[in-house]
């Protein structure tokens, strides 16, 4: 077992922010259900709290840690439930049951808020709002008028084939890897995408392949480089520099279709890769 060492984090700071989160989020789900604007600030905020709550608890062994993944996952497909219709209130569960209403295509439902959406959504393995995410169309993502670079609706693509058990086409893969190379980079800094845009994808190339040891030396170069990005001073206290998410996730596919993990990290965090919350109650 390869062990990939996180960044230092002031772990005060996260207890802090996470308890302050406790409240903000109580806050704003008292307001989505006549407030567009609040589901957006609990999306935000249930992210945030969870990647404070796993600064301080690395494997995920704490109940409150599992609930606030619930509740992050559900918050991001509730974003989507509520942007696929225009008119009148969907219901959605976050925590308990509420009645959103309906935002429409909109800034909230681009292309990186729907990949975010389902790495919450595998890491969580919760099947339901995996297939959720797989039924929104196209014109929901892109009428959403967010400029991304261009590798991003491509990516979107083979994510959301391998999640309904579809074939991914060998030339949308290639395009995908040829438009994550830094000159491609039209919005992103350059070091983004050769530090961060990147490594999951080429984790993806192995883990399409099934080849159990590129994959891991794969995600090895992927955690240290997040490492690396994360790690500077102007960034190191920011959240999601916390956990490794899209290589979380993409872990989690690998040991689903039978490949062994063999990297440890405190950006991993083993109760969410080993599925030890499972038997949990999630919705």
């Amino acid at each position: 077992m390869r062990s990939v060492p996180r960044h230092h984090i002031d772990l005060d700071f996260a207890r802090r922010k996470a308890e302050t989160g406790r409240t903000l989020i109580s806050s704003a789900l008292e307001d989505i259900d006549n407030d567009a604007d609040a589901l957006s600030a609990v999306r935000r905020r249930t992210a945030d709290r969870l990647r404070y709550l796993l600064a301080v608890d690395p494997r995920a062994c704490d109940e409150d840690t599992w609930h606030a993944a619930v509740l992050a996952s559900q918050a991001a497909n509730a974003v989507f439930a509520a942007s696929r219709i225009s008119d009148g209130t969907v219901r959605y569960t976050l925590d308990a049951p509420h009645e959103l209403p309906a935002l429409g295509p909109n800034r909230r439902s681009g292309p990186t808020d729907w990949i975010g959406a389902a790495w919450l959504a595998v890491i969580t393995q919760n099947q339901q709002r995996i297939q959720e995410l797989c039924a929104v169309g196209q014109y929901t993502i892109r009428a959403s008028g967010v400029q991304v670079d261009d590798y991003i609706y491509p990516w979107l693509e083979t994510v959301q084939r391998f999640l309904r058990h579809e074939e991914v086409p060998a030339e949308l893969f290639k395009t995908v890897m040829r438009l994550t190379e830094p000159e491609a980079a039209r919005y992103a800094p350059r070091d983004f995408m050769l530090l961060i845009a990147f490594p999951p994808v080429q984790m993806f190339y192995y883990l399409l392949r099934r080849d159990a040891e590129n994959f891991n030396n794969a995600l090895a170069e992927a955690l240290t480089m997040h490492r690396t990005y994360w790690e500077v001073p102007e960034l190191a206290e920011n959240p999601v520099g916390f956990v490794a998410t899209a290589p979380l996730a993409i872990a989690i596919l690998a040991r689903a279709v039978g490949m062994s993990i063999e990297i440890e990290s405190d950006y991993l965090p083993a109760d969410l890769l080993n599925g030890a919350w499972l038997d949990a109650d999630d919705e």
